[in-house]
């Protein structure tokens, strides 16, 4: 597997068209940032805080990838509390964490983690409790007794399948992404963990943070506040279930009232409103938007399929969709995440440098997202400032693979060759990295021909003390 030279990372803007209309339905799951090659596969996320975690898994990808992404934002800043559960959560379906000690948290969270790194996708929803999520996103719908089960069962049943919520985690990490725990933290009353997810092929990323609780004695994550999405995964939920209720008949919908019913009213329009997205048709998107209740164009999720619609037509309306999301939730971040990759390709380098330290504050301070502003600083050439942001990045947190493949980059492009060689070598020694033979990637082309590659490239011999020389 081989990555693309820093300089066409961020020139084309990344989204599934699939996961599209899964910002109204399932959440916007990811922020798309960089079109570019499949990401190392050692990668893999660790289930450690990031100040702290151990070596990542080997990588066994071909060092004909040239080192990707970018930057680094300041110092991290104090955490910006996310919401607490919104008004769907039910205090009286969790128990209290209280008396939960911290080694028993993070065992439960390594347990998450490796289930995640193994493909296990039934033992990770095992620790999730998706049975009270769902009785609380469904609060206020008659459905009749005899339906209510199958219904339910059904959208638990989907966490099953690969384009859920679980089935996304799991299929991004086994195929070359990461799942890291970036921190536990107290939000009010609530413990939470921090993940941070990382498409392969570095598409897009985006931060989780579970809610802990204790449901029938055992630890459980009892909801998710998702970072690409602005909400929890409660609030995400219980929309598609409005829009999957309102095709089953008026009396499912007796308990609704305000918002939640003009959705359901809406729930054809909102369909095809969702579909256009799907199909690139942005002007098709604002015209149906223009026709949904104003109650339903506050949605969160609508909006954001608004943005992304925008996103293709001009600034001046993109802009405008920003701010129509901030006067709905003035520290929203899934608005900014969405922008990251229109700001690169737009060679807005002011605007996103300004949505990373906004998300960055946001998230509490993650040296991963200096290895993201560094890209940004290549993609300006300005190699001096990439190389501090990296350095700062690798210094907070030494297994960042990607900041170390970051690092090679600039290295090559600075025509650094000792800096190249050693890093290079630390990718060997401390992750495993088979680096293969770069003399097929054109990115190396001068590192070839230097004298460093044909030193780095000799034969090593042991002396007589069984050291390696030469």
């Amino acid at each position: 597997m081989q990555k693309l030279p820093l300089s066409s990372l961020f020139s084309v803007a990344r989204w599934s068209r699939s996961a599209v209309p899964l910002a109204i339905s399932l959440g916007c799951l990811m922020t798309p940032v960089a079109a570019q090659q499949k990401a190392p596969a050692g990668t893999k996320g660790t289930t450690k805080s990031a100040a702290a975690a151990a070596k990542p898994p080997a990588d066994k990808t071909a060092a004909a990838k040239a080192p990707v992404k970018g930057a680094v934002p300041a110092a991290p800043q104090p955490a910006a509390a996310a919401p607490a559960v919104d008004d769907l959560d039910d205090t009286d379906l969790k128990e209290d964490l209280d008396l939960v000690s911290r080694e028993e948290i993070e065992k439960f969270l390594e347990t998450m983690g490796q289930n995640v790194d193994d493909g296990k996708l039934a033992d990770f929803n095992r620790l999730i409790d998706w049975d009270g999520m769902s009785a609380r996103a469904s609060r206020g719908f008659q459905i009749p007794t005899k339906s209510k089960g199958k219904f339910l069962s059904e959208f638990r049943a989907a966490q099953d399948d690969d384009t859920g919520f679980s089935g996304q985690v799991v299929r991004s990490a086994t195929r070359g992404g990461s799942y890291t725990l970036v921190k536990i933290h107290e939000v009010g009353s609530e413990t939470r963990a921090m993940f941070r997810m990382v498409l392969p092929e570095d598409a897009g990323f985006n931060y989780h943070d579970y809610v802990l609780g204790r449901v029938g004695g055992q630890l459980k994550a009892t909801d998710i506040y998702i970072y690409g999405s602005g909400e929890m995964l409660t609030s995400t939920m219980r929309r598609a279930m409005i829009i999957a209720a309102a095709s089953q008949g008026p009396e499912w919908l007796k308990g609704l009232t305000g918002r939640d019913l003009d959705m359901a009213k809406s729930a054809k329009l909102i369909r095809e409103y969702s579909e256009l997205a799907g199909k690139d048709d942005p002007e098709g998107v604002l015209t149906r938007f223009s026709k949904l209740p104003k109650s339903v164009q506050g949605e969160k999720g609508v909006l954001l399929v608004r943005l992304y619609a925008a996103t293709q037509i001009d600034d001046k309306t993109q802009e405008e969709v920003l701010a129509d999301i901030r006067k709905v939730d003035p520290k929203d971040h899934a608005g900014d995440m969405q922008c990251l990759a229109a700001y690169l390709a737009a060679q807005k380098y002011t605007q996103f440098e300004k949505a990373i330290l906004r998300l960055n504050k946001a998230v509490g301070g993650d040296p991963y997202l200096n290895v993201v502003m560094a890209g940004m600083e290549v993609e300006r050439q300005d190699l001096k400032k990439a190389r501090q942001l990296l350095e700062e990045a690798v210094t907070a947190d030494d297994t960042l693979i990607d900041g170390w493949w970051s690092l090679v980059t600039v290295s090559l492009r600075e025509k650094n060759f000792t800096e190249t060689v050693k890093h290079l070598e630390r990718l060997a020694s401390d992750f495993n990295v088979d680096v293969g033979d770069v003399t097929k990637n054109a990115e190396y082309a001068d590192f070839v021909k230097s004298p460093e590659f044909a030193k780095w490239k000799k034969p090593k011999t042991a002396d007589k003390g069984g050291k390696a020389k030469g």
